[in-house]
């Protein structure tokens, strides 16, 4: 079984693996369909003259679609998020600084990132990989 503390610690030696459906599938709630998922971390920083995070969340408990996770809604071109390009529109963010985000509503998921006001701020996140064609299926 796979503990969303054991996925912490792997990310936190900045190891990126992939798992298995049935793994994923006991604490991420990204819609089934990608070849594969990764965990991966983004860091940025907040205060000191830095630019913002540059990204909107979507999703939370209380989301019009059900009880889901938190997900990168938006990257807009001038923040940290952009220029780095360690985060993409429908990452899952897991957890912030070592806050779980799974469980949380929308605005208590926004209320933890404007809880930092200065240093580092260290994302878990989530992502599916895209489903590819198949190689023997003529393209148009």
């Amino acid at each position: 079984m796979v503990s969303f503390q054991s996925v912490t610690s792997l990310a936190d030696r900045e190891l990126h693996s992939e798992l298995s459906e049935a793994e994923e599938s006991k604490f991420c709630t990204l819609p089934r369909g990608g070849n594969g998922f990764t965990i991966r971390q983004a860091k940025f920083c907040k205060g000191n003259g830095a630019k913002g995070l540059g990204f909107s969340i979507v999703g939370g408990k209380d989301s019009p679609k059900g009880a889901i996770g938190i997900y990168v809604k938006t990257i807009y071109s001038h923040g940290q998020a952009a220029e780095k390009g360690t985060l993409k529109e429908g990452d899952e963010i897991l957890s912030v600084n070592g806050k779980t985000l799974q469980g949380l509503s929308h605005q208590e998921a926004i209320d933890v990132f404007k809880s930092i006001k200065t240093g580092d701020v260290v994302m878990l996140l989530g992502r599916r990989q895209p489903k590819r064609p198949p190689e023997n299926v003529p393209r148009k």
